[in-house]
């Protein structure tokens, strides 16, 4: 067997019998609002948007190959925290990305996908996620571990997916490891080190102009609710605000009233309340960003 060096790091490494070789973010396969860094293993997603942030690994993973990555930033004004999952589909045949895991690709064959909660990730998390040798994909964050069966095909070859959404915007992919028995443990190359400082963004002006404008149509909502005693109070609060409402924006795109947010508390009160100023699609469009992946962000 020949031996490599592994050159994304100063430090040297030479793989060996117990290496499973370099593991990095996909280059050729990355979501319109993803910058990658640090060696291709830092994934940041551009603060304006909850979405487009989709990875890939760069190379199949194995059944019982645990990918661990770190999320380093965050921004507090979006919902919902990452998504984690795996694809039989190579990610550089499968055409243009779409903006989300869930339940874009989900829909798909060939794709499966979990959210972590965002309370289960903040800045400085470390998580971890695999596919065992019965087809489960599983997660564990510090906070939890969490498995669902699956119907991808672990005879083909398996890419790890990660989508930096909602409140995470940074992520750090540490490597992987696979443990081949009690005593024998395998893993990735190391990945270069990292000084990144783990916190919470700014949230950019221009975001805090469209939040002011979604928190003002909540109040305006809340007051016609109230005005119009007659049918239930919704009781969501503006820390409530939707993502898609954010999104996109003020300005743009069909008047919509702020019940139609896709936050889960916003989504909940919309079920229980009488509202009838909804537009059909947000409402179709937040009932499937809510229960494609376990019924919450």
């Amino acid at each position: 067997m020949t031996n490599n060096v592994n050159e994304r790091t100063k430090d040297p490494h030479v793989c060996g019998l117990t290496c499973l070789g370099p593991l990095t973010f996909h280059p050729g396969a990355v979501g319109k609002k993803i910058t990658l860094s640090h060696g291709n293993c830092r994934a940041s997603r551009d603060l304006e948007t909850f979405r487009d942030g989709l990875v890939f690994s760069s190379r199949p993973v194995k059944p019982r190959e645990k990918v661990q990555f770190r999320v380093e930033r965050s921004l507090l004004a979006w919902e919902g925290g990452v998504r984690v999952g795996f694809t039989n589909v190579c990610p550089t045949t499968a055409g243009p990305l779409p903006p989300l895991a869930c339940p874009d690709l989900t829909d798909k064959p060939g794709y499966w996908a979990l959210p972590v909660p965002q309370r289960d990730c903040p800045p400085g998390t470390m998580v971890s996620f695999w596919m065992d040798s019965t087809g489960l994909l599983c997660y564990k964050t510090p906070a939890e571990t969490f498995c669902n069966q699956t119907d991808l095909d672990l005879s083909r070859p398996l890419w790890a997916i990660i989508d930096v959404y909602g409140q995470s915007t940074t992520v750090l992919l540490l490597g992987s490891v696979r443990r081949l028995n009690r005593f024998i443990k395998t893993s990735s190359c190391p990945i270069p080190r990292s000084t990144f400082e783990c916190g919470y963004e700014d949230t950019p002006p221009e975001l805090k102009k469209r939040k002011a404008i979604a928190e003002r149509k909540l109040k305006q909502h809340q007051e016609d609710q109230s005005y119009n005693n007659n049918s239930q109070r919704t009781g969501c609060s503006k820390q409530d605000l939707c993502a898609v409402c954010l999104d996109r924006g003020s300005s743009s795109g069909p008047s919509v009233d702020i019940a139609a947010c896709a936050s889960p508390v916003l989504t909940g009160c919309l079920r229980n309340s009488h509202v009838s100023t909804v537009s059909a699609d947000y409402l179709e469009l937040s009932k499937s960003w809510m229960w494609s992946c376990r019924g919450y962000t």
